[in-house]
């Protein structure tokens, strides 16, 4: 018999079985018990989490012979659930059956009654593949279904489903399941399969799962084999090309010590061994969280990677540690949003250098004394021609609230440029010749924490994973802060707002959906108000600059 794969081998049986999404299991238990049941389903998040899974349990729960609700798996029905070839239970994979053809198909056989169970239920997996073609066609199917149907539709994208198929459904979200239940299940299967294990390696190999089940067990497979049924930590690291503890402090005593060479060598052994750069960067963002606990606390139990004796090599301050772990949080940003990152990460550790703190600590000044400080620094620093006060308002938090829409995003992306793009981030790549302007400090230190991502002559939009800088992006009342800088920089002062990260992610999918279709926009208009209507000094204060010149 071939091999089967310990993804499928332990695939829960029964809603007990299940590791995490608890609401969602006591939910659909309550609903079955009070025969509550609804005529379709939506089962949406990230891949992994058990939504085809879910969905074959309750196919179960609807047909198991002992009765309503129950999951015998001892019965015809159960076993050919389990099995995947129940005449009632149709799994589709949408795909690949993604037309409008398809789905006929699909409708011309629901009006057929069940043969084997009470109820026909369809499970369609990845349901955002369809074409619109296909979505309308379902519709009035799945408002009004015979009474012995049930859908079940599966989607990492629920986004991409359109409104008027989610007003028919009920909508129940998958989250990512913990480590330690994770950790739990793993250590459940490992001892059924014999396998001996440390509990360091089985704790790194579900950290690099991200909360997925299937991932984890998918990896643990790879790990067995690779191991030969002794799973040790070195094994993990070698396996999916992760960099030891000693290494890790290694780079952060590079840093410490400014040993520009020793972290070069360290860099170039990471390349040749293919390094996970994005879960390094994950691994010394949670290091530098133990070196900020220390700082506070004396209770060691409550850190995660380092000891005391670790500790005692290390010696960054606070102001040290808050300002690396913004850089790492802004690097997590770019590794997700853009490629080299090799690249990334050196450019992100030169930074983290303790000679930048003089600027760090020139922003912070900036930022707390602005009042008292920037004046003496205009006067002092800027050319004779420059203007002691640019009259540029402090930024705020509150205030009125640029809107716009998914269209208006894509009408930005269409007219984008990325010549543009890449000149914007090169050209703002430095602003701290900008600091000394009376109040620009806070309007450079919150442009810092966000990346320019689509860029139209008219149009800037930046992307942050924090939500206090995107809603100061979007406030009307700093549009002329940041204008000023562009203006300085690029020649030019295009309006700015700015998305979240998973916004972001969102609106590019759409883009590209769009795009592989046909169906981009035609560029028009972007009319987007982002002003207060009211008369702002900004470009009489430039050419007051022209005329000094």
């Amino acid at each position: 018999m071939s091999y089967k794969a310990l993804y499928r081998t332990y695939r829960p049986q029964s809603f007990n079985e299940v590791i995490g999404q608890k609401t969602i299991v006591q939910t659909l238990m309550n609903a079955l018990n009070e025969n509550k049941i609804s005529h379709a389903y939506l089962f949406a998040g990230p891949r992994g989490t058990g939504k085809t899974t879910m969905a074959r349990l309750l196919a179960k729960s609807l047909n198991c012979s002992e009765g309503f609700g129950h999951q015998c798996n001892k019965c015809e029905n159960c076993l050919s659930i389990s099995q995947g070839n129940h005449p009632d239970v149709i799994e589709i994979d949408a795909a690949s059956n993604r037309g409008i053809d398809d789905i006929r198909d699909l409708i011309e056989n629901v009006k057929y009654s069940p043969i084997m169970g009470r109820y026909k239920v369809y499970i369609i997996d990845e349901v955002h593949m369809l074409t619109n073609e296909a979505f309308n066609a379902l519709l009035k199917t799945l408002e009004e279904p015979p009474s012995n149907v049930i859908f079940i539709l599966a989607t990492t994208e629920p986004h991409k489903l359109m409104p008027t198929i989610m007003s028919r459904l009920q909508r129940y979200d998958f989250e990512k399941v913990s480590d330690k239940e994770i950790i739990s299940r793993v250590k459940e299967i490992l001892k059924k399969e014999n396998v001996t294990y440390e509990d360091q390696a089985i704790e790194e190999l579900v950290s690099l799962a991200d909360g997925g089940v299937r991932d984890t067990l998918s990896m643990l497979d790879q790990a067995i084999v690779y191991s030969q049924n002794n799973i040790t930590l070195l094994s993990i690291q070698d396996l999916f090309s992760l960099t030891s503890k000693s290494e890790k402090i290694k780079i952060l005593l590079s840093l410490q010590n400014k040993d520009i060479a020793s972290l070069n060598s360290l860099l170039d052994n990471f390349a040749s061994r293919g390094v996970n750069i994005k879960k390094l960067n994950e691994d010394l963002l949670t290091i530098f969280k133990d070196i900020l606990i220390s700082k506070v606390s004396s209770d060691t139990s409550l850190l995660k990677v380092l000891d005391q004796e670790d500790l005692n090599k290390l010696n960054f301050s606070v102001k040290e540690v808050q300002k690396d772990i913004d850089i790492l949080l802004t690097l997590s940003s770019q590794l997700r949003l853009l490629d080299n990152p090799r690249s990334l990460l050196e450019i992100a550790l030169l930074k983290m250098l303790p000679s930048e703190e003089k600027v760090v600590k020139e922003e912070i000044k900036v930022e707390e004394k602005q009042k008292v400080e920037e004046k003496k620094v205009v006067e002092e620093t800027k050319p004779a021609e420059t203007p002691k006060s640019m009259n540029i308002k402090p930024l705020v938090t509150k205030g009125n609230i640029i809107e716009f829409n998914e269209d208006d995003i894509i009408n930005i992306m269409v007219q984008a440029s990325k010549s543009f793009k890449d000149e914007i981030k090169v050209k703002t790549s430095n602003l701290q010749d900008l600091l000394p302007i009376e109040n620009l400090g806070l309007y450079i230190s919150t442009l810092k924490m966000a990346i320019p991502s689509i860029c139209s002559p008219k149009f800037i939009v930046y992307v942050s994973k924090l939500d206090s800088i995107v809603s100061k992006i979007n406030l009307k009342e700093n549009q002329e802060g940041f204008k000023y800088i562009l203006k300085a920089k690029i020649g030019k002062s295009p309006s700015l707002i700015c998305l979240k990260e998973s916004d972001y992610i969102d609106y590019v999918n759409h883009y590209k959906s769009l795009y592989s279709i046909r169906k981009l926009p035609e560029p028009k208009e972007i009319n987007i108000d982002c002003d207060l209507n009211i008369v702002t000094p900004t470009e009489a204060l430039f050419n007051e600059l022209e005329k000094g010149e």
